[in-house]
């Protein structure tokens, strides 16, 4: 699977003018809203954290159907945080605030099989299948009355399903760009990212 990915990663700076219209190699990158969420159970509000997320990519199309794709993706650090006032158990004990603040990054190469339909000669409509190799890192930290007076820190990483569905506009020759929604399966966690991209195809 590795050779495969690092095969696709080689190809796409390969030239081959030839099949610029109906075909050939590619790159771009973009940028977007990379989002997290999480259901925790157990009376605990779910995790939904965003951040800017950015990705490059390269791929090389058979015709104007098919194609393979392979991106570097980083989902940046989505966060959120849960506060709570204490109550006292007694008259003399005095309130306290309670906070909780998760951080969660992740990056990740995704290997795509591409299928698109072509509308007319400038535009596209497409839907991608594959699989994520990702690494995640998780940070949280513990606050009373402001103060942290506790912090875990992990990490983990894994390979799982990805897919996507887009639509690209070609407004030149060789220079595109590309509207998108990616969804990974990333553990027990709903990862997606929204992004724009601008391409070049050789």
């Amino acid at each position: 699977m590795r050779f495969l990915f690092a095969l696709i990663a080689a190809c796409t700076f390969a030239i081959s003018p030839a099949l610029a219209d109906d075909g050939g190699f590619y790159v771009g990158a973009g940028v977007g809203q990379a989002s997290v969420e999480i259901d925790i159970g157990l009376g605990v509000s779910d995790f939904d954290g965003s951040d800017t997320g950015f990705k490059v990519l390269g791929g090389y199309k058979f015709g104007k159907y098919v194609g393979l794709e392979l991106e570097y993706i980083d989902g940046g650090e989505a966060d959120d945080s849960w506060r709570q006032e204490a109550v006292p158990v007694s008259r003399a004990s005095t309130s306290f605030s309670e906070e909780v603040r998760v951080e969660i990054g992740f990056t990740g190469w995704n290997a795509s099989v591409l299928g698109a339909f072509p509308i007319g000669d400038r535009f596209d409509v497409f839907a991608k299948i594959g699989a994520i190799m990702w690494d995640a890192d998780f940070a949280a930290e513990y606050l009373v009355d402001g103060s942290v007076v506790d912090r875990e820190r992990a990490s983990d990483d894994g390979t799982d399903f990805s897919w996507g569905v887009g639509g690209s506009w070609y407004f030149l020759e060789n220079f595109g760009a590309r509207i998108e929604y990616q969804d990974f399966d990333i553990e027990d966690a709903d990862t997606s990212l929204i992004s724009a991209s601008v391409l070049w195809m050789f």
